[in-house]
């Protein structure tokens, strides 16, 4: 089974609990589970860009 994931891109520095507290920095693109990339996104840490295992070429972006 494949797992699907997002692309994140962090829009503030945070150090990253799931990763041994590294810092993840502004601009860095990651790649996470749906679950992650929604509660990055509602903290206003990172911004979704692209969702992984999808057909399409569709890039969510979100301007403040």
């Amino acid at each position: 089974m494949e797992v699907k994931g997002m692309k994140i891109k962090v829009k503030h520095d945070f150090k990253d609990r799931e990763n041994n507290l590294k810092l993840r920095t502004v601009g860095e693109i990651m790649t996470v589970t749906k679950e992650r990339a929604e509660y990055l996104t509602n903290m206003k840490l990172a911004e979704i860009i692209d969702v992984k295992g999808d057909d399409s070429e569709t890039v969510v972006e979100t301007h403040e």
